[in-house]
């Protein structure tokens, strides 16, 4: 075999040494270039794997929140909406209790009213016993023609509560 190697001109101790030399080459870029490159590569690879996982969580996170926004934003409608429709109950009720002490105010100033009138025609029919009085007495004292000390108060007080029972009559029909 060293024959065909020499007539190949292929010398044998320059052959094993570049194969020692190559072993050596590899030995070292294996160590000092590959499995630190590989070693990247990989980081970078988990990396990128790592980015994509949280980016679709964030995006899973992110639908999850639009949806309690939605949900969120449809209960505050609700709550809206009930605290205005409680709002207008109430104002209506205000309303009716406003108009219902309203009517009992106009009550209250009919019967006072009333009251008032009455109060008024007693003190005209006073009155119109009093002048009454005054004129039965004066015809009383022409009719007799007696002093005015002398007249009888007790017949004129007769012919007033006469007179009033009688005016109270025509007051009354």
């Amino acid at each position: 075999m060293s024959e065909l190697f020499h007539q190949l001109g292929v010398d044998w101790k320059l052959l094993l040494s570049q194969g020692v030399n190559f072993l050596i080459l590899l030995a070292v870029l294996t160590f000092v270039l590959f499995r630190p490159l590989l070693k990247v590569l990989e980081e970078r690879k988990k990396k990128i794997e790592l980015g994509l996982k949280v980016g679709k969580e964030a995006e899973e996170r992110l639908l999850a929140i639009d949806k309690m926004k939605e949900e969120k934003l449809g209960e505050a409608e609700k709550m809206a909406f009930e605290i205005v429709k409680k709002g207008e109950a109430e104002a209506k009720a205000g309303a009716d209790k406003i108009i219902i002490e309203g009517g009992k105010k106009a009550d209250d100033i009919l019967k006072e009213a009333g009251q008032i009138a009455e109060r008024r025609q007693e003190e005209a029919r006073l009155a119109m016993a009093k002048e009454a009085k005054t004129l039965v007495r004066a015809a009383i004292i022409k009719t007799v023609q007696l002093d005015p000390n002398a007249v009888d108060a007790a017949l004129v007080s007769q012919a007033v509560d006469e007179i009033s029972g009688l005016s109270a009559k025509i007051s009354r029909g």
